[in-house]
């Protein structure tokens, strides 16, 4: 998604609003609007008036979206998007439930690596298609991976696939790790700010989106057929690798938080992981399955 975001200049409006600069506000909100409203139609393939919806809906959020933001190296514009990406899903659930949702830990992907699945999306039957109905699906089963994993699971379930993340979910994460919720939330954000490489690759390629996407309609103006379909092509191919960065943390940050072996957690995640994809395959085809079988 092309941006004319200049990071040095929105990270010091941002220190200027919390100085008390209401006039920096102001500014911050001209230099995001575009690429807020945007994101969906790129990302999603939104139509207009989704996009002003998903606009509207975090315009209100936004004055606390700033005051999330902390300035670790990581570019405005990576940081940002993941936030946009786990707002446009709460924007889907709220719309499809009717009821607001409460704020959350900003949530990632939730793609692993297996022999048949690329990711667990494409494991439930998402795939890229987050429409409303099939956004509640998703939430649907998360819901139930959830309750069926033991409490141990449920801790390195929620760590790698940030995703998972709800207020609920931190307030479990505290009381089982034995921290004070400030604690766990700071844990959690070391945890995170492991990835921003692969913020910035998906950066890039949403700006390489947002190109393509001009292309296409350009293209369909002056009636060249085969270049638009050369265009959807490379599309499709920009998406595909999009959707396959894994925005999971190192098993490294997990050990720090947890104060734990790498070994230990790498082996705990892997049993996990295997929990998890028989607990969907079993819901897909309905086979019986051992709760918390494997850990």
């Amino acid at each position: 998604m092309k941006s004319c975001i200049n990071d040095s200049r929105i990270k010091g409006l941002i220190r200027e609003y919390r100085d008390g600069d209401g006039y920096a506000y102001k500014k911050l909100v001209e230099m995001v609007s575009s690429y807020i409203y945007n994101y969906p139609r790129i990302v999603f393939g939104a139509d207009e008036d989704r996009c002003g919806d998903y606009y509207e809906y975090v315009l209100v959020r936004l004055r606390g979206i700033i005051d999330r933001f902390r300035d670790t190296g990581v570019r405005f514009t990576s940081w940002f998007t993941v936030v946009l990406r786990t707002r446009y899903f709460n924007y889907i659930r709220e719309s499809r439930k009717g009821y607001i949702l409460r704020e959350g830990v900003s949530r990632l992907s939730l793609d692993f690596e297996s022999d048949r699945y690329s990711g667990l999306h494409n494991l439930i039957g998402d795939g890229r298609d987050y429409s409303c109905s099939e956004s509640g699906r998703y939430e649907e089963i998360v819901d139930m991976i959830v309750r069926e994993l033991n409490d141990r699971q449920r801790v390195f379930f929620h760590l790698y696939y940030l995703d998972t993340l709800r207020p609920e979910d931190v307030g479990f994460l505290s009381i089982y790790l034995g921290n004070t919720p400030r604690e766990t939330l700071e844990g959690i954000d070391r945890v995170r700010s492991t990835m921003v490489r692969r913020y910035e690759q998906r950066h890039r390629l949403l700006i390489k989106l947002n190109e393509v996407y001009r292309r296409i309609v350009y293209l369909q103006q002056e009636q060249d057929a085969g270049m638009v379909r050369a265009e959807k092509n490379r599309q499709k191919r920009l998406l595909y690798e999009y959707g396959h960065i894994r925005l999971n943390p190192s098993y490294k940050s997990i050990a720090e938080f947890l104060n734990l072996p790498v070994g230990t957690v790498s082996s705990r995640i892997l049993r996990m992981k295997a929990c998890v994809r028989r607990i969907v395959e079993w819901e897909a085809g309905g086979a019986p399955h051992a709760r918390g079988r494997g850990i």
